[in-house]
C-alpha cells in the first residue's frame, strides 16, 4: 500500500476518534460573568438563541442547586426531584434569585452569586443557611408561563 493509500483511512480514523473525544467539536461560547448594580453576579452558561425571555410577572419553573460559598450543597431540585416554581416579582424567593432569573430563556443555564443582602440576610435560615451567607445558585429554566398582563 502506498503512502497516499494509507492517508484516507488514517484521516477517517482520526475524524471518528477525534469527534468522540471532542477534538473536532466546536467549543460552546463562553460568557463573562456580570456584576449588577445590586451586587448580584450573573454568569450565563447556556444561552438559547430562541424562545420567550423571563420577565417580572412571569411564572417560572427551575431546576437548581443552591450552595454556600464553601461549595456545600444546601438544596437541590436534582436531589429532591421537586423543581422550584414561583412568579417573578412576588417575593416568594430571595430577591437575588428573582433578579437573576429575569432575562433567561427556556432551557438556559445560569450561575448566580447572591450576596447576603439579596439572599437571607443577617438572620440566615439556621441551621442550613448561616447568617450573612453568600449563596451560589446553578439554575436551568425548565418552564416559563408568561404573565397574562401586558
Amino acid at each position: 500500500m502506498t503512502h497516499r493509500a494509507l492517508r484516507l483511512p488514517f484521516l477517517c480514523l482520526l475524524a471518528v476518534v477525534g469527534s468522540s473525544c471532542g477534538w473536532l467539536r466546536p467549543k460552546p461560547p463562553e460568557y463573562p460573568a456580570k456584576r449588577l448594580e445590586s451586587g448580584l453576579v450573573v454568569h450565563d452558561l447556556v444561552v438559547p438563541t430562541e424562545g420567550e425571555v423571563a420577565a417580572p410577572g412571569d411564572e417560572v419553573e427551575l431546576d437548581y442547586v443552591m450552595r454556600l460559598d464553601d461549595g456545600s450543597v444546601i438544596d437541590s431540585s436534582l436531589e429532591t426531584g421537586q423543581r422550584l416554581r414561583f412568579r417573578i416579582g412576588e417575593g416568594q424567593v430571595p430577591a437575588g434569585l428573582e433578579e437573576g432569573v429575569v432575562g433567561m430563556r427556556l432551557f438556559g443555564r445560569r450561575e448566580l452569586i447572591v450576596p447576603p443582602a439579596l439572599g437571607y440576610g443577617a438572620e440566615g435560615v439556621p441551621p442550613r443557611i448561616p447568617p450573612d451567607a453568600t449563596l451560589r445558585f446553578e439554575l436551568e429554566l425548565m418552564s416559563l408561563l408568561a404573565s397574562a398582563t401586558p
